[in-house]
């Protein structure tokens, strides 16, 4: 397996966490992968300023930090790992900085298809709120969800390869034989609704992918049933987006 996974340690420390992506990455090389983690305290990540036709129709960030090079990094590889520890109820503050930056894909998800591994660390509670909050923002990618790894700061249960089996199934499968969810669907029509509403760079993008008339990002396993949701949402969001 030549894959190149990216690993992304949102602890401004490299304790739990850390910790926990390193039995990770080194399943992952045992498996044949390429890794790397990276640690976003190493870098200058600025708050999102919210200058939304940067992101939307030009297609790049206004403020010139490490962001620029993490993205190409993540764009560069075939799948992402994102961790963080719990910190009041949620994920800290450098990687909300950084999934904040990451809007551009949102309007414009480049990265749509790739499998992307949540990880959470915590000494007591938050778990399943982290964890809601980083599907989302997959959700919100377009990327495939592969699974979901989380430990309390007393247990020293190690991670197995059984555990991480959902995201090595979503490195090494076919994204034709994806499942997207009803809630995966719904997003890419808001999204393709938006793409068609701003026009400009952001509904060029949308043409060059050949999304416009598609049910999802790409060809996968959905269902006729699916499929005619698809169309029945897209013509609800449109008519709700235009009223």
């Amino acid at each position: 397996m030549s894959k190149k996974v990216l690993m992304i340690n949102g602890s401004p420390r490299k304790k739990n966490t850390y910790s926990l992506l390193t039995q990770i990455q080194q399943i992952l090389k045992d498996c044949g992968a390429q890794t790397e983690i990276l640690h976003l305290s190493d870098y200058e990540i600025n708050h999102c300023k919210g200058c939304d036709d940067n992101c939307i129709n030009k297609r790049e960030c206004a403020q010139a930090d490490g962001m620029r090079m993490l993205m190409r990094k993540i764009s560069d590889s075939d799948a992402l790992v994102l961790a963080s520890p719990v910190y009041l109820g949620g994920v800290t503050s450098k990687i909300k900085a950084f999934i904040d930056r990451t809007n551009i894909w949102f309007h414009n998800p480049e990265i749509a298809g790739k499998p992307i591994l949540s990880v959470v660390t915590t000494a007591s509670t938050g778990i399943k709120e982290t964890k809601r909050f980083f599907e989302s923002f997959t959700t919100g990618l377009g990327g495939r969800k592969g699974g979901f790894i989380a430990r309390n700061g007393r247990s020293g249960r190690p991670v197995t390869e059984k555990e991480l089996s959902p995201f090595l199934n979503a490195l090494l499968s076919d994204k034709k034989k994806y499942k997207p969810a009803m809630n995966e669907i719904i997003m890419f029509q808001v999204q393709k609704v938006l793409a068609l509403k701003s026009g400009g760079g952001n509904r060029k993008f949308w043409e060059e992918k050949k999304w416009l008339d598609k049910s999802y990002f790409y060809d996968c396993n959905m269902n006729i049933a699916k499929k005619a949701f698809a169309g029945v949402m897209f013509k609800v969001i449109s008519k709700a987006m235009n009223s």
